[in-house]
């Protein structure tokens, strides 16, 4: 039997029952009733960050997924996330074939956000698109539009909200432009492309794209592309690796040993926002490793010779 029948089933049936459950807007208050914050719903905690960033107290969020580690890629929604999605007045997904299936679950009601809509993502793609300055500007700007049209009342403080956090994604872009000026075309291997896009916006360059790629979409690593990897690894012509601490797969537990005996240095990016901080905060901190590793592994200068 399909496997897609069965989940279309408890959709429909999810829905339904919903549906006839109260949807809880207003709150009391000692004037009277007032309407609650618009309730934005995610699949990842990551984006909920930033959309709370943006809205402040004119915003409630809830984040599906509340274990750091959690694959959203094989994530099996239950009765409690297919009722938290259909109550809420909005959701916010990734896209790019990572939580999409949270779609599939909404009534008509229920604005949808696709963080996806706003690159020329592909098939095959790396899909963490938090890690996409560009993306998550526009992202952003497009929760602020929403929000104002929602509580006009609030217009000034989400507009002011917006500019601190745009102000933020200006601050990581010198940084990466900071890097790319003294370390364009560094060479580095990922076991797993989460992070590649914030890499490559420093300017370095992957240079197993191909086999990270085939390892997160489980499509096969060819031979060649291990070979290349291994070769890479043993020759030290890359400065760093890059390891996914959610991925438990044994092609990349090797490579990963591989480098530590070489002595390359291992940098962790996960795709899980880090408790207790924001996604700035997640993305500064990375850099700041990448910024270690890229010392670790200088080029050590030649010494100069002294004159006679």
């Amino acid at each position: 039997m399909s496997l897609l029948r069965p989940f279309a089933y408890l959709s429909f049936l999810l829905l339904l029952i919903a549906g006839l459950l109260p949807r809880p807007v207003l709150a009391e208050t000692g004037a009277g009733q007032e309407q609650a914050p618009p309730l934005l719903t995610c699949v990842e905690p990551v984006w909920c960050d930033v959309a709370q960033q943006i809205g402040g107290p004119a915003l409630r969020t809830h984040a599906l997924i509340t274990s750091e580690g959690l694959d959203p890629h094989h994530l099996q929604p239950s009765p409690l996330m297919a009722r938290q999605l259909a109550v809420s007045d909005a959701v916010l997904l990734n896209g790019a074939n990572y939580d999409d299936w949270a779609a599939k679950l909404l009534p008509p009601s229920v604005t949808l956000f696709m963080a996806a809509d706003h690159t020329g993502w592909l098939a095959g793609d790396d899909p963490h698109l938090f890690f996409d300055l560009p993306t998550v500007r526009k992202t952003a700007q497009q929760i602020a539009t929403w929000l104002i049209a929602r509580t006009p009342q609030n217009h000034q403080d989400i507009s002011n909200r917006l500019a601190l956090f745009e102000k933020q994604i200006d601050l990581i872009s010198e940084r990466l432009q900071t890097i790319s000026l003294s370390h364009h075309g560094t060479p580095f291997a990922m076991t797993e492309p989460a992070g590649a896009r914030l890499l490559l916006a420093a300017g370095l360059e992957m240079t197993d794209q191909s086999w990270a790629r085939a390892l997160m979409n489980e499509s096969g690593l060819a031979p060649y592309d291990t070979a290349q990897l291994e070769t890479a690894i043993q020759r030290k012509t890359i400065r760093f690796m890059v390891y996914n601490p959610a991925i438990s797969a044994p092609q990349a537990s090797r490579v990963e040993d591989m480098a530590r005996q070489a002595g390359i240095p291992l940098i962790a990016i996960g795709e899980s926002l880090p408790a207790k901080q924001h996604w700035q905060d997640w993305l500064n901190t990375i850099l700041t490793s990448l910024e270690e590793a890229l010392k670790q592994t200088a080029p050590q200068a030649a010494p100069t010779q002294s004159q006679p």
